[in-house]
């Protein structure tokens, strides 16, 4: 008797969590694409990658082109992020061939942290074109 009160127990929680987790998939939160322009101190940076995490643990990132530019794969929940800089790596090469030389970009540490970036932007619902300007 015992095992068949905890049989109906257990397929009535199982039951119920998994209403609740589809209940739960039904109301997606408002996305957008995001891309723009990186700069520091008014100038466009060359390499890199910007980031950008939210306080509810949404994340993103897209690497820096020559110009300055980048674009973010995906989409980001809409809402604020704080935004930080990476600096640039050295790419992966096939053994016996010479690595490429990693570009130098002078951004100071304080913006390769969201805690210490300052550096806050808005990703509202549909398409975003975000400056991201690092300044000191």
């Amino acid at each position: 008797m015992t095992a068949r009160i905890f049989t109906r127990t257990v397929s009535g929680l199982a039951l119920f969590c998994t209403a609740l987790a589809a209940g739960g998939c039904s109301s997606e939160k408002p996305t957008g694409t995001v891309a723009g322009i990186v700069k520091y101190k008014g100038n466009p940076l060359t390499a890199g990658e910007v980031n950008f995490l939210s306080k509810t643990g949404s994340a993103g990132s897209a690497k820096i082109d020559a110009n300055g530019q980048y674009k973010v794969t995906g989409e980001l929940e809409a809402g604020e992020y704080k935004a930080y800089f990476a600096p640039p790596r050295a790419e992966p090469h096939a053994p016996g061939t010479k690595a490429a030389a990693v570009p130098k970009v002078d951004v100071p540490a304080k913006f390769r942290d969201p805690g210490s970036s300052g550096v806050v932007v808005t990703v509202k619902s549909g398409s975003n074109d975000i400056l991201v300007e690092f300044k000191d």
